[in-house]
């Protein structure tokens, strides 16, 4: 599964694909954002999401769960 964030008018030249596309807690059931995951279940925060931070360890709030490969 691959996510995409920031796609323009004009087709897909910003795409990004961070750590919670391959993460096996991510919610697919939606599309609507804000992305989810069980670690965040009221919105992956954007540190995260954006790519900044690989949420491999502990983040404020995850509830004790971290990224874990699909």
């Amino acid at each position: 599964m691959m996510v995409f964030t920031g796609i323009d008018d004009e087709g897909m030249d910003d795409i990004v694909i961070n750590s919670c596309a391959t993460c096996k807690h991510l919610n697919t059931d939606t599309y609507k954002p804000p992305a989810t995951c069980k670690a965040f279940p009221d919105g992956i925060p954007e540190e995260i999401w954006s790519g900044d931070n690989d949420h491999k360890k502990p983040f404020k709030g995850d509830h004790n769960i971290q990224y874990k490969k699909t």
